[in-house]
């Protein structure tokens, strides 16, 4: 696991360099910037992004939301987290996709549960579905597909760029799912819970801006998997 820790405070790089010494359940390897702006330029010339971000919030010129905006624009896979010593950035956190929030200043304890979480995500949301249609095989990362829909003896494979077909059935497609990361919604949808924007009234908002319907008896398991997987997939 590759992380970038932005923070301004000369203290916090002794810090986390301290903690994460003392860490050793977990890999990963970390760079640390006090100038968001070099943090920005190094990483958009490099192939292989950060898989965490970890941003204060209060910095001088570009503070941690605007960074993580810029982060987005080229970047929608990566985890960010952000550091800070006021709850009043809640709203304005959460609207970046953010992974998790974190009071300054950070503990030990609180750093070992980050990246438990975050090794746990990154494991789950990397698996591949494999699938054949006609003569063709694919092979798509969790993460690319929005969802499942059961059409007769097909079943669409919707991805955010294009829509696949397979002639696997129900029970075939969830052999090759990791169920921390998938639900039923419907008795011919099942739903990517990293793409699921919102879940209230019996219907889902996907990241695409789609919406679906959710049966009655879907609603609660819906409801638990959601917010098990908003929590870290654990």
């Amino acid at each position: 696991m590759k992380i970038a820790v932005c923070d301004d405070d000369p203290n916090a790089m002794e810090v986390f360099s301290r903690y994460a010494a003392a860490i050793i359940e977990y890999a990963f390897a970390y760079e640390f910037f006090q100038d968001p702006e070099e943090m920005l330029t190094s990483y958009s010339q490099q192939e292989q992004e950060p898989d965490l971000y970890i941003l204060d919030i209060e910095m001088p010129g570009m503070d941690g939301i605007a960074v993580a905006q810029e982060i987005r624009k080229r970047n929608s896979k990566a985890l960010i987290v952000f550091l800070t010593s006021y709850t009043k950035y809640m709203p304005d956190v959460f609207a970046v996709v953010t992974f998790d929030f974190i009071e300054k200043p950070i503990t030990i304890d609180r750093l070992r549960l980050l990246l438990e979480k975050a090794e746990n995500y990154l494991g789950m949301t990397n698996q591949n579905f494999s699938f054949g249609y006609g003569k063709s095989r694919y092979s798509l990362r969790f993460d690319e597909i929005l969802y499942f829909e059961k059409k007769g003896r097909q079943a669409l494979i919707h991805t955010i760029d294009t829509i696949y077909k397979t002639n696997m059935t129900t029970k075939e497609i969830w052999e090759c799912l990791d169920e921390r990361m998938f639900v039923a919604i419907h008795g011919s949808f099942i739903v990517n819970l990293k793409h699921v924007k919102t879940a209230s009234g019996g219907v889902v908002r996907m990241s695409n801006g789609q919406e679906l319907a959710v049966t009655r008896g879907c609603r609660k398991s819906l409801a638990e998997k959601h917010m098990a997987f908003v929590q870290g997939g654990m």
